[in-house]
């Protein structure tokens, strides 16, 4: 979430379906890493775990045509698939030299918004991760958009569905770019820690850890753990409506008992309360990210 700006071009609105194509830069072979980026959605373990999920519960049909989408893309010759890390993760690699795409990771809500209001919320921002997933899910349903286009544009909804179910990633308070600004202590972490890492990093590493699994067997584990009853309910809304989801899940659960700028040691509560939330907002965006794609890929 960091590098705020808003002189970027806006990846929604009623013309973008027009003009989206022709912004999207033709690099879709690329799948280098530009060096470490800043801290942002979910670490690479958090979007390999989200895109997992998704491939799990991709229709025969989806799961096909995906596959072919992406055989153009080989490593050491083996075929990609979106949960490869260099894949689900490609949207951040290129953020630093593609600083147009940056602000659609992320929305940045008010703490104390009554509701998502497109107005105040995206536009300032030259679009969102709101109109983003939006608009890469039609693009990459489009019969008229090229494949290069298309792969691309499945890198980018990909990763930012993603992105949408990190509660941070939806919500700001007294300006602190969704938790960068908010510094706390880790349990077991001598530094202090910004608690959009907390989220994105450390909660995750910790469950992963306590099941001893890596981010894929990890994926498997929580994609058993999905009943038809949340698959059915979860299914359901707008990108605009699952943001605010995450929205809520920032103001109840992540900024809770966490002062104003931070400087509070996390407590094992805290830790253990919020273990359990990120699996569930790992479980929905994966669930999500496999509703998206069955449709697009029908």
């Amino acid at each position: 979430m960091e590098g705020h700006a808003s002189s970027w071009p806006n990846p929604g609105r009623s013309r973008r379906s027009a003009t989206l194509h022709s912004r999207i830069f033709l690099s879709a072979l690329c799948l280098l890493c530009v060096g470490s980026p800043p801290a942002r959605a979910w670490g690479p373990d958090g979007h390999i775990i989200v895109a997992r999920i998704a491939e799990l519960r991709l229709t025969p049909e989806a799961s096909k045509k995906i596959g072919a989408l992406l055989n153009g893309e080989k490593s050491s010759g083996k075929a990609i698939r979106i949960s490869d890390e260099n894949f689900c993760n490609w949207a951040d690699y290129v953020r630093r030299d593609r600083s147009e795409t940056a602000p659609w990771h992320f929305v940045d809500i008010p703490f104390d918004a009554k509701s998502y209001d497109p107005v105040r919320d995206c536009a300032n921002h030259q679009g969102c991760v709101v109109e983003a997933v939006r608009d890469f899910s039609r693009l990459i349903a489009d019969p008229d958009t090229s494949q290069t286009e298309r792969l691309e544009g499945l890198k980018f909804l990909v990763h930012f569905v993603g992105d949408m179910h990190q509660p941070l990633h939806c919500a700001e308070r007294n300006g602190d770019r969704g938790g960068n600004e908010c510094w706390v202590t880790f349990p077991g972490i001598a530094k202090a820690q910004k608690l959009h890492v907390v989220w994105d990093v450390h909660l995750v590493k910790k469950n992963m850890e306590f099941h001893r699994m890596d981010a894929l067997a990890f994926a498997a584990l929580l994609n058993s753990r999905i009943t038809k009853e949340q698959e059915a309910l979860w299914k359901q809304g707008s990108s605009a409506d699952w943001a605010w989801e995450s929205h809520m899940v920032a103001v109840t659960k992540t900024y809770a008992t966490i002062p104003v700028g931070g400087g509070k040691i996390l407590s094992h509560d805290y830790v253990e309360t919020n273990q359990s939330v990120v699996d569930e907002q790992l479980k929905r965006g994966g669930v999500r990210l496999a509703e998206l794609l069955n449709e697009a890929f029908k």
